[in-house]
């Protein structure tokens, strides 16, 4: 063998030996985020607590599962379907997700496209929002929402959407700050050649937007409106709230009032959860694709 020869097999085993470790510490790495959920889905078929660090049922029994959807006693003879909560929640995360996004799209390309007197101003009221916690705000709306006049907008009301409207109406004036700000640094990393291009085309503002900028736009949009789902379906506080009648209850509350049943087991509880969970992990697995970097770059020739 010669020397050549020997010095690519050294590379070549040295560059198999990195990949082995790389491989490995990202298996263990994924193991060790996942387990938690593994242990869940065990812990869903066994009819007792696991005391036990493994996942695997002690107590094997489907009753879990056979009553994950219902509960007796909830809002019918048949029990309140874990069906019709999530129908619930999505009546409101749906709207938010679609009104915030697009709003906070509209906000961010004006902020960062347009110019007007007071932007710096508004750039600035915007980050400051951005450092407010939210629930500074609770009061504020509540009494808003609660005012002579408001409250018979959606109290008492069984209409779809209609009932959840403090909880998705806000998203329509961009009020999610931080998706604001995302959207801003990502358009500040689009070069405004493209813009400039467009218009000696003949382009209007939104017509740059909408045919131009949007297929640049599309990760950042996917993302946000991820996260604004994310954040919107696990909402505890503002259901809790604004709750109505017990037809209109969203999945967090139901889980918790459902938690309370002397009749459950941790079978119940943990089906349940996999249930609600589910939901999550199928949007991000079917929005994954999407998160790729940016490609404005590759629009520019020469």
């Amino acid at each position: 063998m010669t020397e050549t020869q020997k010095r690519i097999r050294n590379h070549r085993l040295k560059s198999d030996v990195k990949s082995v470790i790389k491989y490995t510490v990202i298996i263990l790495a994924a193991i060790i985020m996942l387990y938690p959920l593994i242990w869940i889905i065990g812990a869903s078929f066994d009819r007792s607590a696991i005391p036990s660090f493994s996942f695997i049922p002690q107590d094997f029994s489907l009753i879990g599962w056979q009553a994950a959807f219902s509960a007796p006693g909830w809002g019918s003879a048949q029990g309140y379907s874990l069906l019709r909560a999530l129908s619930n929640t999505l009546q409101y995360t749906i709207p938010y997700v679609l009104f915030g996004t697009f709003s906070c799209l509209i906000t961010a390309y004006v902020i960062t496209r347009m110019h007007f007197k007071g932007k710096k101003i508004v750039f600035a009221l915007i980050i400051g929002t951005l450092l407010m916690p939210a629930t500074i705000f609770r009061i504020p709306l509540y009494a808003f929402w609660t005012s002579p006049g408001i409250v018979n907008l959606w109290d008492g009301s069984r209409l779809a959407f209609t009932a959840y409207l403090p909880l998705w109406a806000g998203s329509l004036f961009a009020v999610n700050s931080f998706s604001i700000f995302m959207f801003i640094q990502f358009f500040r990393t689009i070069p405004r050649d493209l813009d400039e291009a467009a218009y000696m085309d003949g382009a209007n503002k939104f017509q740059v937007l909408f045919y131009v900028l949007m297929p640049i736009l599309k990760p950042i949009v996917i993302t946000v409106g991820l996260l604004m789902f994310i954040s919107q379906f696990n909402d505890f506080q503002g259901p809790l709230i604004y709750r109505g009648h017990v037809s209109t209850y969203p999945l967090p509350i139901v889980l918790q009032l459902l938690g309370l049943d002397s009749t459950n087991t941790y079978a119940h509880v943990f089906a349940r959860s996999i249930v609600s969970v589910s939901v999550l992990i199928l949007i991000f697995f079917g929005a994954q694709k999407y998160f790729v970097g940016n490609d404005a770059d590759s629009a520019i020739k020469g």
